[in-house]
């Protein structure tokens, strides 16, 4: 069984979808009169106080003092018939430090959820491109400062949220437990629903037809300039299939892929998240001298702790010992935790491992460790969590997890047109292909839930409500019909978003591939490889791409 369900279940063969999205809508032409929007003047400020990231985690090159904010006003829905209001898209300008200013380079993070504002000022770009671009990093719609123009942000309850971290099973072993957690999951959703009457219009699909408003509204006529990581290129690849007239110099950086619910995708997802864990379990080997099967062994014992209800740590909602500020854990806890490495660069990742791993193994089963990277991964400031006791109303954290949820949700319905034998045939074949991160999440009483209710979700709560679209259930090709060639990064041995998304990504919109001979994710916007570098200023500053599939190495 494969859950699409937040928090409390991992769903190992969508995984890199329901983390970094991968919609994409077919080509509609607008029905709304978008003068008013197209034609509007910003005014760029000062920006915000709350903007800004603490120092420490900004790059030494951002200047604060020189950061200019301004907000592009949108429609909800570009259809005729929405009365909802609109949207004000917030922006960060650094100004090119440069004489000869070659444009306005856009730039997005991924997510769906990140924040361009933050990155804006986190990303060390070369001295070159900060010379010749304006360089403009956005939240797009529902992120962070992009809400409403009636000035509520789009977020969940902050302590249903959270709790649904902490529901009994995440594995169920029974059905009580399952629907037990069902009932959790279900109130989540329905009162962030409640409150948020405006989520249904976040879809890549609107946060395209925006950045076409901020390009006309910033630019003038000028084509669009844009660096996407990650989801990044899942933005990038709709606009320029969708306004190929407009197409200047963009890169995708690790991309997504428009085929999510392909079983083919799924596999190949499964088998570089395996690939991506296993080189952790051997880098532990190698660090502690034991043999993989003997890492696997502890790691399959610390998970069967959590289970037992065993481990413990900073941030859970049972105190156990208010003296020393410890919680109860989960096994759920330890697996996502694991997830969230792979997002590093493997020889970052491993140094992490390895310490959380001693620590959840030790006599002690510390899982603290495991629990902040799980909690960061998803907009938590961990600095808030724990204590004495648990204190809902003390949690901070951004919104990027229900933008995420949200956003993949409308941008496709996961269409369940396989039969039971062809469903059973997937689930061998995902078993086959990552037999150890299958058994690491899988409850150790191979439960598996035979009833009709599997809960709600965004997708189930547009598709019975009338007044809401359905989302698409098919996506089309990419295209590229702008007669111009982009920029693709693929990261050979990531699990985030396998290579051969890349692959496809190239052939679609008939560009070079660029290969990083490396593990991390969104190499190219890390700006620390030189040969990534003088690719990326050679295209943005002199207009040249590779004339072929070129590689570079770590």
């Amino acid at each position: 069984m494969r859950f699409s369900r937040p928090k409390g279940f991992i769903a190992l063969s969508c995984l890199s979808f329901l983390l970094f999205g991968c919609g994409k809508y077919s080509t509609t032409t607008l029905s709304l009169d978008l003068e008013q929007y197209q034609t509007q003047s910003v005014a760029w400020g000062q920006c915000p106080a709350d903007y800004f990231l603490d120092e420490q985690a900004r790059d030494q090159n951002f200047q604060s003092q020189n950061a200019r904010c301004g907000f592009v006003k949108v429609p909800a829905q570009y259809i005729d018939g929405t009365a909802l209001p609109d949207f004000k898209i917030a922006m960060m300008r650094q100004s090119a430090t440069g004489s000869n200013k070659l444009g306005t380079l856009f730039i997005n993070p991924g997510g769906p959820g990140g924040s361009g504002i933050e990155q804006l000022q986190w990303l060390n770009f070369p001295e070159q491109i900060r010379e010749s671009y304006d360089i403009v990093g956005f939240d797009p719609r529902g992120v962070n400062h992009s809400a409403p123009v009636s000035g509520q942000q789009i977020k969940c309850s902050t302590q249903s949220d959270y709790e649904t971290y902490w529901v009994d099973e995440s594995t169920p072993a029974n059905d009580k437990e399952y629907l037990a957690t069902v009932d959790t999951l279900d109130a989540y959703y329905k009162k962030c629903a409640e409150d948020n009457p405006t989520w249904w219009t976040l879809s890549t699909k609107n946060v395209v037809d925006d950045l076409e408003i901020m390009r006309q509204v910033l630019t003038g006529n000028q084509p669009l300039n844009f660096l996407g990581s990650s989801y990044g290129t899942t933005i990038a690849a709709e606009y320029i299939t969708r306004f190929p007239k407009h197409v200047g110099r963009i890169a995708l950086d690790s991309p997504t892929t428009n085929e999510p619910a392909k079983p083919e995708t799924e596999i190949a997802e499964a088998k570089a998240f395996e690939e991506s864990v296993l080189r952790l379990v051997q880098g532990y080997a190698d660090a502690r001298g034991m043999t993989v099967e003997a890492v696997k062994k502890l790691m399959l014992k610390v998970r069967a702790d959590g289970d037992n209800d065993l481990l413990i740590g900073f941030a859970g909602m049972k105190v156990i010992d208010a003296a020393n500020e410890i919680h109860q854990s989960t096994e759920y806890m330890f697996t996502h935790g694991i997830a969230a490495l792979t997002y590093y660069e493997t020889n970052d990742a491993q140094k992490y491992f390895n310490q959380a791993l001693d620590e959840v193994s030790g006599p002690n089963k510390w899982n603290g460790n495991f629990e902040s990277f799980a909690l960061e991964l998803d907009g938590y400031d961990t600095t808030t969590l724990g204590g004495s006791r648990y204190a809902p109303n003390n949690i901070k954290r951004d919104n990027s997890f229900e933008i995420m949820d949200i956003v993949r949700s409308m941008d496709l319905d996961f269409p369940n047109d396989l039969s039971s034998a062809e469903n059973e045939k997937l689930d061998n074949q995902i078993r086959k292909v990552s037999p150890f991160w299958t058994k690491l999440t899988s409850d150790s009483s191979n439960y598996e839930y035979k009833g009709d209710r599997l809960g709600i979700d965004w997708t189930e709560m547009a598709k019975n409500d009338d007044e809401i679209p359905d989302p698409p259930t098919a996506m089309p090709e990419r295209t590229n019909s702008s007669g111009k060639a982009v920029l693709v990064v693929g990261s050979r041995y990531e699990a985030t978003t396998p290579y051969v998304f890349a692959v496809k990504t190239a052939k679609d919109l008939k560009s070079p591939l660029v290969t990083f001979n490396g593990t991390g994710h969104a190499p190219l916007a890390g700006f620390d490889n030189a040969c990534l570098n003088d690719i990326f200023i050679d295209y943005f500053i002199n207009d040249n791409l590779p004339s072929g599939s070129v590689t570079c190495d770590k």
